[in-house]
């Protein structure tokens, strides 16, 4: 599909490559503006000059006997003035440049612990950078908010992923029920795509027990969360702990406080199905959606990060077991629509089985706009579906202009290579970082 429509915005491969984020050489980190290696070096060489000054002083005074002769040697009396200048300076040059060499490995090599080396001015302009990004908060869950926020954190560290709190199938189902917490794994994997942890611990977190009695199926990360959730008295404080102990680029929050969340829908036919499991399964499209109990309030600490936000995205993820649920919990959708920030759709790669078959892309905006009022302003699509094969029994999107749709449409190369049918988390992020600088 070669044409666009008409006030849309295409993203080529050569527009994104311009805004991919790719760190400088050593020599232009040092010289980068706000990075602040210059302004201590120049402190540095303030303060070796008047150390030298000092030295200069101090040689002024009359000497005499084996002080004059011992004084006279060390300075190279026997040389000219323009050389005696020359060689102190040459060798003070070399002396620092070596001094400095050998002090930066001996701090790299504390602060590393033996480590694979990296780069000091690198991580340092990474981490500069970073903190002078956007606040951006992100609203899903499941594997497409993550897969979000994996490519986000390479741009800004100010990243609030809100996520919902309906699973209830699998381990944290179970926990949930027994435990009586909200269900960590889309908290986890949202914890896990932010951290900056050794790749054994991001493995480690995202283990799951094949047997043993009691703890077969369940993830070594879910069972981490419940733990941090009991020791520091409640499901958010719990979240705070672990992004502290990850390293995380930002913050996870549930979208809502209360622990029993049950997610509910009405199919077309009148049949009822209860449980975000069985909503996600049911195979026929829904009239109605809702959460129990009627009375849920948002999360506070969601809906100021809401307000502060530059840019909400919502999306990828399952529709209605993933996104929609967020926009459910009475007082989210009303502060988001407040907002005066973009507010991107990310529609999916692919349909859903069960959950979303046969939807187009304004099928997948149309119903998260009934469900949550929210306006969108920037639409962003998957162009390349017609280089993609159906896999499974999933249906590639076509990348159509929804009729009526008044935003910016914005469509570009957003998919996996890998994994033909999900975004790609560093081309997504590229695509929403282009929409913050218009």
């Amino acid at each position: 599909m070669n044409s666009h429509p008409e006030g849309s915005d295409n993203l080529s491969s050569e527009a994104s490559s311009r805004v991919e984020h790719t760190a400088p050489s050593a020599l232009s980190l040092l010289l980068h503006p706000g990075i602040g290696i210059k302004r201590w070096t120049f402190i540095l060489g303030i303060g070796g000059l008047f150390i030298a000054l000092g030295f200069g002083f101090l040689m002024s005074v009359p000497l005499s006997g084996t002080l004059l002769t011992a004084s006279r040697y060390v300075t190279l009396f026997w040389l000219p003035p323009l050389a005696r200048g020359f060689v102190f300076l040459v060798l003070g040059v070399l002396l620092v440049v070596l001094g400095s060499t050998h002090l930066y490995g001996m701090m790299m090599e504390g602060a590393l612990g033996g480590r694979e080396t990296k780069r000091l001015l690198n991580d340092l302009y990474q981490y500069r950078m970073r903190i002078r990004g956007p606040k951006i908060v992100a609203i899903g869950g499941g594997t497409g908010l993550a897969t979000l926020l994996r490519g986000l954190k390479e741009y800004t560290r100010h990243i609030t992923a809100v996520v919902t709190v309906a699973d209830d199938g699998g381990s944290s189902g179970r926990l949930r029920r027994d435990l009586a917490i909200p269900p960590p794994g889309d908290a986890r994997n949202c914890l896990v795509a932010l951290s900056d942890v050794e790749p054994l611990m991001e493995r480690l977190m995202q283990y799951r027990f094949s047997n043993g009695a009691g703890i077969e199926g369940h993830s070594l990360g879910n069972l981490f969360l419940a733990a941090l959730t009991d020791m520091e008295g409640g499901f958010d404080h719990g979240l705070e702990a672990a992004a502290r102990l990850l390293g995380v680029n930002g913050r996870v929050l549930p979208s809502t406080l209360a622990a029993n969340v049950v997610l509910s829908g009405e199919t077309s036919q009148g049949q009822l199905v209860q449980g975000e499991s069985n909503v996600g399964a049911s195979g026929v499209p829904l009239r109605r959606l809702w959460l129990s109990p009627e009375d849920l309030e948002a999360n506070p600490q969601a809906i100021a990060a809401v307000r502060e936000a530059d840019i909400i995205v919502i999306g990828p993820g399952s529709l209605y077991t993933s996104v929609v649920p967020n926009f459910l919990v009475g007082g989210l959708s009303e502060a988001v629509q407040a907002s005066l920030a973009p507010k991107v759709f990310v529609c999916n790669v692919a349909t859903q089985p069960g959950e979303t078959d046969g939807y187009s892309v304004a099928d997948h905006l149309a119903a998260f706009v009934e469900y949550s009022g929210v306006s969108v302003t920037h639409l962003l699509v998957n162009q390349n579906a017609e280089e993609l094969v159906e896999v499974s029994d999933q249906e590639v999107i076509l990348p159509v202009h929804p009729s009526g749709f008044t935003g910016q449409y914005v469509t570009t190369d957003l998919v996996d290579a890998t994994l033909r049918t999900r975004h790609d988390s560093a081309k997504l992020a590229r695509a929403v970082m282009s929409i913050v600088k218009r």
